[in-house]
């Protein structure tokens, strides 16, 4: 084992006209194909390079306590047995990646186990004097040095364990680096006479043991002066799962000399820890922490830790709350069933609708060409004259289809600066029922090809219906393959109007990598540009809506951008704020976060046990006087017993927040209801508490965005679970999408092709197919209701009983504060 003489050493010399870092920069861009480096790259390359060149090996780098350099080498590790292979395989060729990625006969599997052991004999190498780098780090109190060794899997000392031990070693260290270093100024002074080479080789050890020698001197008084340490801080215990506890730990309060280097988590069924079921060592002193999985449902388990350093291990600390079982809120009464098999019911409904045996007209009968093939077909005299790809420049009084295709904050345009719009031809004036179709037909665009053919024999079909979900679809077509993808993104939540009565439908989809354009009519702009040229041209006295889209387009991208977007891991308080108008009821959303209700986190855990839902339930609506009674008692005491009180204060503080945001009164809101039939959850780390309004607000006199602090949208009902779904649970909205409108689209030719029969056996043939396609379409309407909560808490509300709710005036405590005489006066 070698120490460097100074910190850090001097590089050595140039290796001629080939550097050592261009000859590292050049393999680099081999590896990446020849692709240069990105400013923050070619930063952490010259970082990682001096690394490289400073230290011959990861000892030096620990002995010097460099911790940057440490962090190098041990990524240059990871890169060259298991990252260099995986390039190294990946030029190869493009069939799919790289060997590892594909598997390559468990090719991949081999290199990280090779790397395993590499790095288990780098990290946790024995040095000659009987040390590992997690010695240097525990022993010199270095904190982040610790840190990054534990995470790459440094462990403690085999040998050494017991403190006589360490300090019999320590002593032996220092008087042996002491023994060195006479050595070598003894052999110094005998070669007085020799060459300076021979001299400065002979300095250089001395240095290196002199710089030895009091590291260890430093390693031992550190050693003398630590003491055993304190109890952690604080020991959290949380409910997770039904089967699983978190444990969360605080590093002890007390400073006592001596850094801490684990932790240890047991459990047991008693509080006396008689029967310990378990213990595992935490290395995470960092943010250290454990998960306790495979518990039993309904038992209580009680948990203690205690921290470890040179010395031993501390005295261990109970947790808070002393203990916890494992359950889940689904376990209470009163809430609604679980169903795990929407996913399959939908399944086999898709399957049934490929089957040869359907009866519908939407038949997988011949793949469909893509957009970007050109399909060789007759054409007439006057289709030979006419582009292929025909944009609309000006509106004319009618419905049109808008697609933005942005990266970053370019815009792809048409040749004239504009973007691609197309009409929609013939379409009826009442544009509600085809915007919501056109949501749920831009979940499954790749439909779009089997639609088209099933109404190539509506063509002449007197229903309007049916006669612009074709001209819809003519439009869809026209611009997919114009732009040369199926995907045309998202639909913006409402179609745009203006006062020359035009309607246009936006789609707005983000680029991660901007690809060639199609056609060479089509380019890329930046978006300062487009929105200059606009506002250069001549405008009409009143904008169109294609006007009211180019100066709007930052808000539209903004808005795209906070739909796709997920707020952080936790179980939230959200408040269902509605409006309700002649033709549609609307829902209040907040604009940095579309795709949820108004909310506010209550806690990290998302999870919600059957103790915290069981207070929630108990807080009931007496039907004999009209009172509300708990049968729980708040008290301070019994929560504290219970371990409910963090749960109850961290979810009145949340409300509390909630109504200061949207700017409601406490006065008003202790008439809300907190929905108990059901916790939102959307996926395993998100979940929701809902609070729901009284009935008298759900009127149409009441709009939700007045007075409130946090700005906000209100989105129609239907596209707000389209939006919803499709950013939580994204491929079971997509498979619903596909079903639906084929089946939709089925049933209407089917009612057609009954009114045009002519006789019985073609009526009787119609009817039968009516009622094949009805049974497919009441089994996927049961799988949406059923995934469609929002609608569950709209019937709470209309209720006026609070069915499956409790008034939150009880949970929030206390009695509600008086209302203002002006308000009184209004009511009256």
């Amino acid at each position: 084992m070698s120490l460097s003489s100074t910190t850090p050493p001097q590089k050595k010399r140039s290796l001629g006209p080939v550097s050592p870092k261009r000859f590292y920069r050049s393999v680099s861009l081999r590896l990446r194909r020849a692709e240069p480096p990105l400013p923050g790259e070619a930063d952490a390359t010259k970082r990682f390079w001096k690394a490289t060149l400073t230290y011959q090996s990861l000892w030096e780098a620990v002995e010097n306590e460099d911790t940057v350099a440490v962090q190098s080498l041990l990524s240059r590790e990871r890169n060259s047995t298991g990252g260099a292979a995986g390039g190294k395989a990946g030029g190869v060729g493009s069939r799919g990646g790289s060997l590892w990625e594909r598997g390559g006969g468990g090719g991949g599997e081999r290199r990280e186990k090779d790397w395993e052991r590499e790095r288990e004999k780098g990290v946790n190498r024995v040095s000659e004097q009987g040390l590992v780098p997690l010695d240097v780090a525990a022993l010199t109190h270095n904190s982040p040095l610790l840190q990054v060794l534990a995470k790459a899997g440094a462990r403690h000392n085999p040998v050494l364990c017991r403190p006589t031990e360490w300090s019999l070693k320590l002593d032996t260290l220092v008087s042996m680096a002491g023994q060195r270093v006479e050595e070598r100024r003894e052999e110094l002074e005998r070669r007085a006479g020799s060459g300076p080479q021979v001299r400065a080789e002979v300095q250089r050890q001395m240095c290196l043991w002199s710089l030895r020698q009091q590291l260890y001197c430093r390693m031992r008084d550190n050693f003398h002066s630590a003491e055993l340490p304190a109890a952690p801080g604080h020991v959290l215990l949380l409910v997770t799962s039904s089967s699983s506890l978190f444990v969360g730990i605080r590093e002890p309060d007390c400073q006592t000399t001596g850094l801490v280097t684990r932790y240890r988590v047991e459990w047991s069924p008693s509080p006396d820890f008689k029967v310990i079921l378990g213990s595992v060592q935490v290395t995470d002193t960092k943010t250290p922490s454990y998960s306790i999985t495979g518990l039993t449902t309904g038992v209580h388990y009680f948990v203690r830790v205690s921290a470890y350093n040179v010395k031993g291990w501390g005295p261990s600390q109970c947790s808070t709350p002393v203990s916890a079982a494992p359950s889940s809120w689904t376990e209470c009464v009163g809430v609604k069933s679980q169903v795990r098999t929407r996913e399959e019911v939908l399944r086999k409904v898709m399957e049934e609708i490929r089957e040869p045996q359907y009866r519908g007209y939407c038949i997988e009968s011949s793949t469909p060409e893509g957009p970007s093939k050109r399909r060789s077909v007759s054409r007439g005299i006057k289709q030979l004259f006419q582009s292929a790809t025909k944009f609309v420049r000006l509106l004319q009084r009618g419905v049109y289809l808008a697609t933005v295709f942005y990266h970053k904050e370019n815009i792809l345009v048409t040749s004239e600066d504009q973007l691609p719009l197309v009409e929609i031809q013939c379409c009826s004036t009442s544009i509600i029922q085809d915007f919501l179709w056109f949501a749920k037909l831009s979940c499954a665009w790749r439909q779009v090809p089997w639609l088209q053919a099933a109404l190539s024999s509506a063509h002449s079909s007197p229903s309007s219906l049916i006669q612009n979900r074709n001209n819809i679809l003519r439009a869809v077509a026209q611009l997919q393959s114009s732009l040369g993808t199926m995907d045309l993104g998202q639909v913006y939540y409402e179609p745009l109007k203006d006062r020359q009565g035009n309607v246009l439908l936006v789609t707005v989809k983000e680029m991660s990598d901007p690809p060639s354009p199609p056609e060479p009519p089509l380019h890329w702009v930046p978006l300062a540009r487009l929105e200059k040229n606009r506002s250069r041209t001549a405008l009409l006295p009143e904008p169109t809506a294609i006007d009211t889209l180019t100066e709007q387009l930052k808000e539209k991208l903004s808005y795209h951008r906070h739909s796709l977007q997920r707020p952080q891991a936790g179980l939230y308080v959200g408040i269902l704020k509605l409006c309700s108008s002649v033709d549609q009821i609307r829902v209040l959303v907040p604009q940095r976060l579309p795709s949820l209700l108004c909310h506010t986190r209550v806690r990290h855990n998302a999870h919600v046990s059957r103790e915290e839902w069981t207070w929630l339930q108990s807080h009931v609506f007496s039907t004999t006087n009209g009172s509300v009674q708990n049968l729980i008692g708040d008290d301070e005491g019994q929560l504290e017993s219970s371990g409910l009180v963090d749960f109850v204060r961290s979810l009145r503080a949340a409300v509390t927040l909630l109504l200061t945001k949207l700017s409601i009164p406490l006065y008003r809101a202790y008439q809300y209801g907190v929905y108990t039939r059901e916790l939102l959850e959307f996926g395993d780390k998100l979940s929701m508490l809902l609070l729901l309004p009284p009935s008298e607000d759900f009127s149409s006199s009441y709009w939700p965005l007045l007075g409130t602090k946090e700005p906000g949208l209100t989105l129609p009902l239907q596209v707000f679970e389209l939006i919803h779904f499709w950013t939580y649970e994204r491929d079971f909205v997509s498979q619903y999408c596909q079903a639906w409108v084929r089946l939709e689209l089925d049933s209407q030719l089917a009612q057609q092709a009954l009114r045009e029969a002519l006789d019985t056996q073609e009526v009787q043939d119609a009817r039968e197919r009516i009622t094949h396609i009805s049974q497919l379409s009441q089994r996927l309407d049961a799988v949406w209701r059923d995934s469609r909560w929002i609608m569950d808490c709209l019937q709470c509300v209309r209720s006026r009983q609070w069915v499956g709710a409790v008034p939150l005036g009880l949970v929030m405590g206390g009695d509600p504060p008086p209302c203002p005489d002006t308000e009184e006066e209004k009511r009256v």
